[in-house]
């Protein structure tokens, strides 16, 4: 993963095509509910003005019309030759309150008159719009707006009463107002969201609207409504306010009481819409000042924490090395492209575990370069070189063909040759000579096994060194067969199994902060009498799991552990806790854990001193929440540890899901502290995981007294491994305890030195 963040840039454009396509969908999804809401807002807005300017409107016009009415009606009232016999002063006191601009009348006669304006010469009432509109309406009417007869520029609107009386029309009152003085008093009411106010008819002409006077050509249809006058009369209601959304625009139009005509307010969708459109372009400056940020941040993380972290992980501390994992890796990238032929070969530090007690890390090191300078010099081809284990280097070298089996002898025995030789240390300040005895094995890649089968094949064929003098041998099919057929491995175990060939081994466990014994750990050996040799527990546990003898022979290790625990309690325990290390078949194996409890109940064991120990490589799949085996051991009061903890995939998972009291730090975390930052790293993480987890914390192959300090240092008091004891008999465990009785930790660790 480490290695995708630090080299894949896929990784980050597909972030980036992630981040584009949650900003479109936040984009359109924040665009049309502002909308919505603004829409929503502004109609609510626009109505209330509309009305309440619309209410001024009718009241202004009720107002004036009733004036002009009033008149009509008083002229109409006498007779018809006084009708020309209204005084001046009426007219004047009108013209001083300011409500038309002009009132005036004309008869059928011709005659006019009107305040303050004077007659042009031969002008005839008869022939203007508003008295042909009001004679032909017979009723109070207002006229469309008309140009003045003085400049033909002023437009003007017409309250207009015709005078009857009897029935018989004699003329016409006029009440002329200007549209700038509508539009200053009426129409020149604020909008919210810098609209306007205007007056249209049904077919959408303007009635009235603000003229700039330098600018005469003013269109009569309503500036925004880009619909035909039918559709518009079909929008349209006379008597209720309506809403309408345009291409450019959106307007309510609110019906007038006393005219055809509607007050519309309007509102520019470009000015509605801004804090939208801000809105968006904020996101935008967003989405590219993230993108810009994590274009940096990917830079700036991948060159100083990715790649540190991923060559800690990647790297083997002491030697700069790939690890284990890394080289596999490297190998199986090469056979995915060209490879076609390949030889492994692992070199194996024998004595190094005298070295680690006997040297400081920085000789071991040293120690470790010297013979790496060795290999690189004996190569002239391209290889690839890994530490593999705390004692192991492995070189793979690609080959055209495969090559024969006398050139791979003569490459090992030179090489052997090479590293035996000894090195040349600087050890407390002397200078000294070391020899690091090395054995070596190889293995062919394809013909040996898959990629992922050469470690083993190879330290199979190591195996084979171990009670040899020679130091160098290749894998093949008579390595195997060397240490024994598998067919006759299986019979020696089955001999084993019923001739008391197994037995068992103690490795206390020690509290450095009480000075106490706090449990051991049951190891099973085998000597095999068939063989004359001894057989390593991870060679016959797996043949007993692969051969359905893994039944069998835990079976045994009970009887036999119990049998003398049985005797202990009869006299004094050595240890509070035992731990057995059962396999992930016994678990599933009902036939098997009613056994286990049987055996329980028979030798009277109490079930708080044991402790089962199960490998964090078991898959959690197997465990279901309720009724699986380990709740049963829990239930009767055993408790459950984790081996070799944080090697797996799953380490939290298994505390999460299963009922786990103790976690044990596997030894590969210890081996190389207190100098290796990215163990020390871990190990101190698996402590604050117990701790929080409320759990005990063991450290497993404990050897040097740096690594107690540092373990102890850090809260970690449990203690197993060489440094304290290794695997003990019995009778040896018995002593050890009371000796350990008889002393303290630090007394114990320095008589080791």
């Amino acid at each position: 993963m480490l290695s995708k963040l630090s080299n894949d840039q896929k990784l980050l454009w597909s972030f980036l095509a992630l981040l584009w396509i949650n900003f479109v969908v936040f984009a359109v999804f924040t665009y049309f509910v502002q909308r919505e809401q603004l829409l929503e807002n502004a109609f609510q807005q626009l109505t209330h003005q509309s009305e309440i300017t619309g209410n001024t409107l009718d009241e202004w016009m009720l107002s004036r019309s009733g004036l002009v009415t009033g008149l009509a009606k008083e002229i109409a009232a006498k007779p018809p030759e006084q009708h020309q016999s209204i005084p001046p002063v009426y007219f004047e006191r009108i013209a001083d309150t300011g409500l038309l601009q002009y009132l005036g009348y004309g008869l059928e006669n011709g005659f006019y008159t009107s305040n303050p304006w004077p007659l042009p010469e031969d002008y005839d009432p008869r022939l203007r719009p508003w008295y042909r509109n009001a004679k032909e309406a017979m009723q109070p009417t207002i006229s469309e707006p008309y140009l003045g007869v003085n400049d033909y520029t002023t437009t003007y609107l017409a309250f207009t009463a015709p005078i009857i009386s009897d029935g018989k029309f004699y003329g016409v009152v006029t009440g002329d107002v200007t549209f700038d003085d509508i539009h200053q008093k009426i129409l020149s009411t604020p909008v919210s969201y810098d609209g306007q106010f205007n007056l249209i008819k049904s077919n959408g002409d303007v009635v009235l609207r603000p003229v700039d006077p330098d600018d005469l050509e003013v269109p009569a249809d309503f500036f925004s409504l880009n619909i035909d006058s039918d559709e518009l009369r079909n929008t349209l209601s006379p008597t209720n306010t309506t809403e309408f959304i345009a291409d450019e625009s959106i307007v309510v139009f609110y019906p007038l009481e006393h005219v055809n005509w509607w007050l519309t307010a309007e509102v520019d969708k470009q000015t509605l819409f801004a804090p939208v459109y801000r809105n968006l372009t904020n996101i935008l400056l967003l989405f590219m000042a993230i993108a810009l940020s994590s274009i940096l941040l990917h830079k700036v993380f991948t060159r100083r924490i990715y790649k540190p972290i991923l060559r800690q992980i990647q790297m083997d501390y002491h030697t700069d090395l790939p690890n284990k994992n890394t080289f596999m890796e490297q190998i199986h990238k090469l056979t995915l492209s060209n490879l076609k032929h390949g030889l492994l070969i692992i070199i194996e530090f024998k004595k190094m575990t005298s070295l680690l007690s006997g040297y400081s890390p920085d000789v071991i090191n040293s120690i470790q370069q010297q013979t790496l300078r060795r290999v690189k010099s004996s190569f002239l081809r391209d290889y690839i070189v890994g530490s593999i284990a705390h004692d192991q280097l492995a070189v793979f070298v690609p080959f055209r063909n495969t090559p024969n089996s006398q050139f791979i002898d003569r490459r090992l025995q030179h090489l052997s040759a090479l590293l035996n030789n000894p090195l040349h240390i600087n050890h407390e300040g002397l200078e000294q000579e070391v020899v690091t005895p090395i054995n070596l094995a190889s293995v062919c890649y394809p013909e040996d096994g898959g990629v992922f089968d050469l470690i083993n094949k190879a330290n199979i064929a190591l195996s084979t060194l171990e009670n040899s003098s020679a130091s160098s041998t290749q894998y093949h099919s008579s390595s195997i067969r060397q240490l024994a057929t598998e067919s006759n491995l299986v019979q020696a175990f089955h001999h084993a199994l019923n001739n008391n060939e197994l037995s068992l081994v103690f490795q206390p466990q020690i509290d450095c902060k009480t000075s106490s014994i706090t449990g051991v750990e049951v190891f099973s050996r085998w000597h095999s009498k068939k063989l004359n040799r001894t057989i390593s527990p991870l060679v016959f546990v797996q043949l007993a799991e692969k051969h359905h003898l893994i039944r069998d022979f835990s079976v045994w290790l009970l009887h036999s552990l119990f049998e003398q625990i049985s005797g202990w309690l009869k006299s004094e325990l050595p240890a509070p806790k035992f731990a057995i290390n059962l396999s992930s078949l016994n678990l599933h194996d009902p036939v098997f854990m009613k056994q286990f409890f049987q055996l329980l109940k028979n030798y009277r064991i109490p079930p708080e001193i044991l402790q089962i120990e199960i490998t964090e490589h078991i898959s959690l799949e197997l465990f279901p929440e309720d009724n699986n085996a380990l709740m049963q051991l829990r239930n009767h009061g055993i408790s459950i540890a984790i081996d070799d903890f944080g090697t797996g995939y799953s380490s939290l998972s298994y505390l999460k899901h299963l009922p786990i009291d103790t976690i044990k730090i596997d030894r590969s975390f210890i081996k190389s502290l207190p100098d290796s930052y990215s163990d020390l790293a871990l190990s101190k993480a698996i402590i604050d995981i117990g701790r929080e987890f409320n759990l005990d914390v063991v450290a497993e192959g404990v050897e040097t007294q740096a690594q107690l300090q540092v373990l102890n240092k850090h809260g970690c008091f449990h203690i197993q491994g060489f440094l304290f004891s290794e695997p003990l008999s019995a009778q040896e465990l018995e002593d050890f305890s009371q000796k350990w009785n008889n002393t303290s930790c630090n007394d114990l660790i320095y008589s080791q030195y």
